[in-house]
């Protein structure tokens, strides 16, 4: 299955089905598009929309594959955990990228090079490990707020997978990290019997083009939900101790225990990637 997404909706271009794979038997419509639709209510906005030519490309979405712009050179590929399934759009969404047994996957694309790589995990028989291979050539590092970058070879960043979230079906939280194994992003869901079906998850991509500035809108979105203004986190890069970071990254760190606040910082172009409290 190929698809072109682009701000102006999402075109099917051509249908493959792999020899000796069937498509993956998908949900009920409404139910896959609402539990997904509820799960994304809940969290922070993606980033405001730039003029870059360089993210206005399309992704394209090809046999589970999702391949985007970074905006410094290389493009970035994402393939989805499972088989190849059905795929078909429904609002902004692009569900049964794929899928396996107890789970479905969907695309959400938010923009200017951004987008969310949707599980919906529907039993407690369904896998609680769920591995997005970032493709050959690039390196992972973890972040301390629990996201993780990407990098090329030559040591630029390509862009990051924001901390990973989960909710039940009544939208309470449930506990998610992610692990690096290679040049896959394993996405780890801990569920149980008595969990509220369906749980959906979600590693959010945001390419390098978009942490540009010292102090993208979104690590300053992020940080105002924590209660950290831009002055502080300028102070903090200021005064604060500097220690080397994973990859070609600093960390700057003042305060103690639940008031210690680190800012991570990009050492090739001064930028801000993340910013954690406590």
């Amino acid at each position: 299955m190929k698809i072109r997404c682009s701000a102006l909706g999402i075109v099917i271009t051509s249908t493959l089905v792999l020899s000796g794979v069937g498509p993956v038997a998908a949900l009920e419509p409404e139910s896959s598009s609402e539990a997904m639709q509820a799960a994304l209510d809940g969290q922070i906005d993606s980033p405001a929309q730039v003029q870059h030519n360089e993210l206005a490309r399309e992704l394209d979405l090809t046999d589970g594959i999702v391949t985007a712009p970074s905006g410094v050179g290389a493009e970035v590929e994402l393939r989805f955990p499972g088989e190849v399934s059905s795929t078909r759009q429904e609002d902004d969404l692009v569900l049964d990228v794929t899928g396996g047994s107890g789970y479905t996957t969907a695309l959400h694309e938010t923009g200017s090079g951004t987008f969310r790589a949707l599980v919906q995990i529907d039993s407690p028989s369904a896998p609680k490990e769920y591995a997005f291979e970032m493709g050959e050539g690039v390196s992972l590092q973890p972040l301390e707020d629990g996201g993780v970058t990407v990098w090329d070879a030559d040591g630029t960043m390509l862009g990051l997978l924001e901390p990973a979230w989960a909710t039940d079906a009544t939208g309470a939280s449930i506990a998610t990290s992610y692990e690096i194994r290679g040049t896959a992003v394993v996405q780890y869901v801990d569920f149980g019997q008595s969990t509220a079906f369906p749980v959906v998850a979600d590693p959010f991509w945001i390419p390098a083009l978009l942490i540009m500035a010292r102090l993208s809108a979104h690590v300053a979105q992020r940080a105002a939900a924590k209660g950290i203004s831009q002055a502080l986190i300028k102070q903090v890069v200021q005064n604060g101790k500097k220690i080397k970071g994973n990859g070609n990254t600093s960390i700057f760190t003042t305060g103690r225990g639940t008031n210690q606040i680190r800012v991570v910082v990009n050492n090739r172009t001064g930028t801000i990637i993340t910013v954690t409290k406590g």
